[in-house]
């Protein structure tokens, strides 16, 4: 009798500890990876998708898998992953539209040809110049259609040579302090050619804003430090200015040492909080508001 009391305890703690263990390799949720799923799932649910694009879904679908599988096994970066997968939903929902816009241009060309069939045994020219009006429309709708196609590569191409990474408050880019001089606020000339780049941007997308936040390390006194973390940002904005993006796009901020994002104990630490964030707004030209 005290045998099976033994093995009953035994067999009662195995599970309770399995319990422990499944509960304590459950994965906290992702907030970028759940914000690519609901975009996925909102894209499979539309019929224009699903019917014009299938190929680019089942592709953004196994890329999203694919991120899901890297979360999974506890691979970092896991928020640019999810905003990379979330950029080929928009892909496949802006060839959707293409093809739907296709779609509208091969039928607008067969009712052309039937307006101009018709037109041949009543009035020919009346309805050569309803073809003629319908051509355009169609060769229009075909228009917009490319150009978004267009923007929406362009974009994914722009941002993966800027070096952009997605966050909660947007796409980030990020001058790190070897591109100003030692101590200064004057652009190297590193820092001149990545602020060309994201002035050929802003000229493309001119819908997006920027926000230019300086930071600095713990050395110095902090009113030192926030003049530094402030004229290093105003050198960025002198600089878009100067390349022809209108002052109202760029707002500036100067953090000084706060809002560290390595330790402030060794050299290397210091260095990566010498820094100058640019945050691109969305295509509202809205940014939000930094809390940490």
């Amino acid at each position: 009798m005290k045998t099976k009391f033994n093995f009953f305890i035994i067999i009662t703690i195995t599970v309770a500890a399995l319990a422990l263990a499944s509960c304590a390799s459950a994965p906290v949720e992702n907030k970028s990876l759940e914000e690519a799923r609901a975009a996925y799932q909102a894209a499979a649910r539309n019929p224009q998708v699903t019917k014009y694009a299938p190929v680019a879904l089942k592709e953004a679908e196994e890329n999203l898998r694919a991120v899901e599988a890297q979360w999974q096994s506890g691979a970092k970066d896991i928020d640019h992953r999810a905003y990379l997968a979330k950029q080929k939903i928009a892909i496949a929902e802006q060839r959707a539209k293409l093809n739907a816009a296709e779609d509208q241009v091969n039928m607008a060309r067969a009712e052309r040809n039937k307006t101009i069939l018709e037109a041949r045994i009543s009035d020919a020219e009346k309805a050569r110049r309803i073809a003629e009006i319908r051509a355009q429309e169609a060769e229009k709708a075909r228009a917009e259609a490319l150009s978004a196609r267009a923007e929406a590569e362009s974009l994914a191409m722009e941002l993966s040579e800027l070096k952009a990474r997605g966050t909660e408050r947007g796409l980030v880019l990020t001058l790190g302090d070897v591109l100003f001089g030692f101590n200064r606020a004057e652009l190297a000339e590193g820092g001149q050619s990545v602020v060309s780049k994201l002035s050929d941007f802003l000229k493309r997308y001119p819908k997006r804003n920027i926000m230019v936040e300086g930071f600095t390390d713990s050395v110095g006194s902090e009113d030192y430090n926030i003049g530094l973390s402030e004229r290093r940002a105003s050198a960025v904005r002198i600089a878009l200015i100067d390349r022809g993006i209108d002052p109202g796009r760029i707002q500036i901020r100067g953090y000084g040492e706060s809002f560290p994002v390595a330790t402030n104990a060794t050299d290397a630490g210091r260095q990566m909080n010498r820094r100058v964030e640019i945050i691109i707004s969305d295509d509202q030209g809205q940014i939000s508001t930094r809390t940490k």
